[in-house]
C-alpha cells in the first residue's frame, strides 16, 4: 500500500488525498476539510454532479495538516473520531 499524497481537482484547485488501511475496513481514500468545504455551499447542497461524485470517493475528510501524518497516527485519529460517532 501507498502512502503517497494524490491530488484530486475541483474548480482547478488541487486538493491532496492518500489511502490508508482503517481497522476493519481496509483501504479508504480520505482528504481534506478543505476540499470537503469546496464541494458542498452554505445550504448542504453540492456545488455540481462533479462535486457528487468526488465526495463519494472520499471516506473521511480529515483537517488540513493532518493528512501528512504518520500512517499508523492517522488510522488512530480517524478510527477514534468513528468510534466517538457511535457513543
Amino acid at each position: 500500500m501507498t502512502t503517497d499524497i494524490e491530488f484530486i481537482t475541483n474548480a482547478g484547485v488541487k486538493y491532496p488525498t492518500r489511502y490508508i488501511s482503517i481497522c476493519n475496513l481496509g483501504e479508504v481514500l480520505i482528504s481534506t476539510t478543505a476540499l470537503n468545504n469546496a464541494l458542498i455551499d452554505f445550504n448542504g447542497a453540492y456545488h455540481s454532479p462533479e462535486a457528487t461524485q468526488i465526495d463519494e470517493r472520499i471516506f473521511y475528510f480529515i483537517e488540513p495538516n493532518d493528512i501528512f501524518l504518520d500512517e499508523n497516527k492517522l488510522s488512530y485519529i480517524i478510527e477514534n473520531e468513528l468510534d466517538d460517532g457511535y457513543d
